[in-house]
């Protein structure tokens, strides 16, 4: 099994996952967690809820967010 990879993503406002039209919203996001290679990751939020979701790509899976950092809106 691959190691667990956990980011800090505290700076999001927000982060979504859309499904075709159907939307999916996390509000402050804290933590994202994954596989290399997994179907599913999962965020949790700044009240310590984990959400679990497909992986952008997967079953139509579109991610958006919006960075608290306007001059660094995407980390890696």
């Amino acid at each position: 099994m691959s190691e667990l990879i956990r980011k800090d993503i505290s700076n999001e406002y927000w982060r979504e996952y859309d499904f075709g039209g159907r939307a999916y919203r996390i509000a402050a996001p804290a933590e994202l967690y994954y596989r290399e290679g997994g179907s599913t990751h999962r965020v949790v939020d700044s009240e310590g809820v984990v959400h679990c979701l497909p992986v952008p790509g997967q079953s139509g899976c579109v991610l958006r967010w919006k960075s608290r950092d306007l001059n660094v809106p995407v980390t890696f």
